[in-house]
């Protein structure tokens, strides 16, 4: 196979491994940014594990790495300690360096996308535009909700979101107790 067939993804993790893998037994700071931008959800979920494994576990060679990114995938995989959040004043543009208030090793990636990203959102745009469309056609309460129920089950697929919006409209056919 030749350099020039590989995809940019591949181009990337290549370099990214090979980097460590000729640096492997030598005190080295190593750094990488936005080294997952071109991988596919598989490979920035298995990044860090295989980083790790290209480098050196002997108490003789110090190595730190030092890693700029934008994936949920790559904190989930590292301590909050190992963690720093930049975030910018649009006012000041002043820069402010954090640690996550919450343990990042393991978290869910809506979880840290939520927390240190500031996206409450686990749907793309577009679809949160559809959805909120959805929500206000049955907030007005003109239109029948077994047409609305379907309508949204044809139009959006699984999410959080989607489901909410179903129990609101299933939960507004049942009084509480309050209203009994």
């Amino acid at each position: 196979m030749m350099l020039k067939e590989l995809s940019d993804g591949e181009h990337q993790l290549l370099h990214s491994l090979g980097l460590c893998l000729l640096f492997r037994e030598t005190n080295s700071l190593f750094l990488l940014d936005e080294p997952e931008t071109h991988f596919n959800p598989h490979w920035r979920a298995s990044f860090i594990t295989r980083m790790r494994q290209c480098l050196c576990n002997t108490e003789n060679v110090e190595q730190e790495m030092l890693i700029t990114t934008h994936t949920p995938f790559l904190i989930s995989d590292s301590k909050p300690e190992k963690v720093l959040v930049f975030s910018k004043d649009k006012y000041s543009g002043a820069v402010t360096i954090s640690i996550p208030k919450y343990n990042t090793l393991g978290a869910s990636i809506n979880k840290i996308t939520m927390n240190t990203f500031g996206k409450r959102e686990t749907i793309g745009g577009h679809a949160q535009a559809v959805l909120d469309d959805l929500r206000r056609r049955f907030n007005e309460g003109i239109e029948d909700k077994e047409t609305l129920i379907t309508e949204i089950d044809e139009q959006l697929g699984d999410s959080v979101e989607k489901v909410l919006l179903l129990k609101a409209i299933f939960d507004s056919d049942n009084p509480t107790n309050d209203e009994v």
